[in-house]
């Protein structure tokens, strides 16, 4: 092969490296090869960024919604509700008027002669409970955010029903401890009458009897909550708001909308 030759053949290295077998790839622009390891990091830290279970690191996994998980909840919301009735029950009997009385020979009398305390007890009864169904449906909102549904709400109407009726429970033990001092009261003595709820007739048991007889009248007429069930539409108008705002048919937060 002459000079001329294989000065060629130089000048042509991809026929020789193709007749090799080993063909050359070419040298990449420095902007492809800074996007490229660009994107290597960015999937590195995707995956690094993912647990096992494909959740993003800094959001909270979405817990399995189950029945008797939303029972449980709701359960729980109607307890911590129901205990709420004792300091519901001191409150009422600290803010509302009592009714002064005066023992007289052989009974007793108040010393007004229409005393507002009557009506008054009730409407303060009333007004504890619509605050406290307003701030029960709002925390349930709140803070129970994966359990948000009807039995949520369920649990918050037996709630607030408990809660009012414990509350009613001590004010009638303390209405008839008052009936009691006064019967042991000497003549002249002045005590004063706790506040009670009125326009209330429950009887549960009265109300089964009635009921094992045919009796639907009567036993509606022994299940009156009146007052007692203040709490527990306050609640039920409240969450059905909150509900009705929610951008998710589920009602969660974490759900998609």
């Amino acid at each position: 092969m002459t000079d001329d030759a294989e000065r060629t053949v130089n000048l042509r290295p991809d026929d020789s490296a193709g007749r090799e077998g080993a063909a050359v790839a070419p040298a990449e622009p420095a902007d492809s090869q800074g996007s490229a390891s660009r994107d290597g990091s960015a999937a590195r830290d995707g995956s690094a960024s993912r647990d096992d279970g494909g959740h993003v690191y800094g959001r909270s996994p979405r817990s399995e919604r189950t029945i008797g998980r939303d029972l449980l909840a709701a359960g729980f919301l109607a307890v911590v509700l129901t205990a709420l009735g004792v300091p519901a029950a001191m409150l009422w009997q600290v803010a509302t008027p009592r009714v002064e009385f005066e023992v007289l020979e052989g009974g007793w009398a108040s010393i007004e002669t229409y005393p507002s305390g009557y009506v008054e007890g009730d409407l303060a009864f009333a007004g504890i409970g619509l605050v406290l169904g307003i701030l029960a449906a709002a925390f349930a909102w709140a803070a129970m955010r994966e359990r948000r549904g009807p039995l949520l709400l369920l649990g918050l109407v037996i709630g607030s029903i408990g809660c009012q009726v414990v509350a009613w429970k001590i004010g009638a033990k303390e209405w008839q401890q008052f009936w009691d001092s006064v019967e042991r009261a000497p003549v002249g003595a002045h005590v004063w009458r706790p506040p009670s709820v009125l326009f209330v007739e429950l009887d549960p048991a009265a109300a089964w009897a009635a009921l094992k007889v045919g009796n639907l009248t009567t036993a509606l007429d022994s299940l009156q909550l009146g007052a007692l069930a203040v709490m527990a539409l306050a609640a039920t108008f409240t969450y059905t708001v909150c509900a009705g705002w929610s951008r998710r048919p589920s009602l969660r937060t974490d759900a998609p909308e």
